[in-house]
């Protein structure tokens, strides 16, 4: 699977704020989930396009945010309560990769049927 983007892109077209050692870590990651998400068209059709490569910094911003959140997705004092993320994890992967491709780009299918 050959690269989708470098890190001088996501620094110069994106703006990102990540070290290049964590973005490269990432951005693999990213890539993998652009492959599913989009049943391959990302490294197909989509692999030349500038918003594929946008929306690969997105997921990869999203997941080192997720990272560094934690498990935890929100906590309470009062009568303790904790809430655990799970599969929004994924969906805020969509999100961020919704926001630069195209309609029809992102496979909307059933999830986990």
């Amino acid at each position: 699977m050959p690269d989708l983007c470098d890190f001088s892109f996501y620094q110069e077209q994106y703006k990102g704020t990540l070290p290049e050692t964590e973005f490269m870590r990432f951005a693999r990651q990213a890539q993998a989930f652009l492959a599913f998400a989009t049943r391959g068209k990302s490294e197909r059709e989509l692999f030349a396009e500038e918003n594929t490569r946008l929306a690969l910094c997105a997921v990869a911003d999203e997941m080192a945010k997720e990272e560094r959140v934690g498990a935890i997705r929100s906590e309470k004092a009062g009568q303790y309560s904790v809430t655990y993320q799970s599969d929004m994890q994924q969906a805020d992967f969509y999100r961020a990769a919704a926001l630069y491709l195209k309609d029809g780009a992102l496979f909307r299918g059933c999830g986990p049927c």
